[in-house]
């Protein structure tokens, strides 16, 4: 089976897992949403696969010859493992989902609608590249005059001229408001690309979901649910290796052009320096939403998702790195590494 069956198998158990989560529950059988139309949703996109290497599967053992004398075979005891408790987690909802497979390895309150804060911003980015690709040059508009003063921001000027991966960067790295705005308005109506975004969450099968801007900022019916946006990060990591990339960066540096300045950006996302194997995904906050958090983390070739939303204020960073190494606890695999 080929990397991109896998992918593609996971995000469909994923969906399915959305209307029967459990803590750490085998999957139900997936909905009818099948694999030619989740590889019909996404656009290729032309970049080596930055994704951490699954585990390799194991090697077959040899098989004994006539003349091999076999051991006695002794009878194993009956097994005493405890289950593993899961942490106390101050938030208003998380889910944890196993990469790999699909499965969701535990949740709370993970279908409840809640403000996603910047999370919004996944959807943003798949869509802008869905209708423009990663190097289209787009022209900032003036409307990003408009945003809040206490948002975060790339540092755009309106008239400047940037490449749709530059804004991305903006996007993941420093959640920059002005640079989602200006990918929503780079070649259609802002609403349009909002509708798009609306669109693309349904595609997905996500009903507690409804976007009306692709900032993230507190409005009336701007809203997800921890599930829905686990499988939308799921679908991202399946789909666009280039986001996964762009996210995983910690910073960068855009040297200026004739169209626009330099731009020096860091990644707000403290856990790529504190929490080894994190690469991604995406920070958020705002006074109604609070702490919001999409992790991607690999330790001994098993991947973990995990959101977190309505973390008391400063508390989401020390809060994940409980949920990550609860999952990997889970999987098999410990202890984490020690941070460099």
């Amino acid at each position: 089976m080929g990397r991109s069956t896998v992918r593609l198998t996971a995000v469909a158990i994923i969906i399915s897992a959305t209307s029967t989560l459990g803590s750490a529950a085998e999957a139900q059988p997936p909905r009818p949403l099948g694999a030619t139309s989740l590889a019909a949703m996404a656009m290729p996109v032309d970049q080596i696969d930055p994704r951490p290497e699954r585990i390799p599967a194991a090697t077959a053992s040899p098989v004994a010859s006539p003349t091999t004398s076999l051991p006695t075979v002794v009878g194993r005891p009956a097994a005493t493992l405890q289950p593993i408790a899961a942490p106390v987690i101050d938030a208003q909802a998380l889910v944890l989902v196993n990469l790999d497979t699909g499965r969701f390895l535990w949740q709370t309150n993970g279908r409840a609608s809640r403000a996603p804060a910047s999370l919004t911003k996944i959807f943003t980015a798949m869509v802008a590249v869905d209708l423009m690709g990663l190097d289209t040059l787009v022209t900032v508009p003036d409307s990003i005059r408009q945003l809040p003063a206490d948002s975060t921001f790339m540092g755009l000027t309106p008239g400047e001229r940037v490449t749709v991966r530059e804004l991305l960067y903006g996007v993941f790295l420093n959640s920059g408001n002005d640079a989602a705005e200006t990918l929503a308005s780079a070649t259609t109506s802002r609403s349009t690309f909002i509708a798009d975004m609306n669109a693309k969450a349904a595609r997905l099968g996500l009903r507690a979901t409804h976007f009306v801007n692709p900032t993230g900022l507190d409005g009336a019916g701007h809203y997800s649910s921890a599930a829905d946006l686990a499988v939308g990060g799921v679908y991202l990591e399946s789909h666009y290796p280039a986001l996964v990339g762009i996210a995983a960066t910690p910073a960068i540096t855009l040297p200026a052009t004739a169209l626009h300045k330099t731009y020096a950006l860091v990644n707000l996302d403290k856990l790529l320096h504190t929490y080894p194997g994190t690469y991604g995904l995406k920070t958020g906050w705002t006074e109604q939403a609070l702490g919001c958090l999409i992790t991607t983390s690999s330790r001994g070739g098993h991947r973990l998702l995990a959101v977190l939303l309505g973390a008391p204020n400063g508390t989401a960073y020390a809060q994940m790195p409980k949920v990550l190494d609860y999952g990997f606890e889970l999987l098999g695999v410990l202890p984490r590494p020690v941070a460099p």
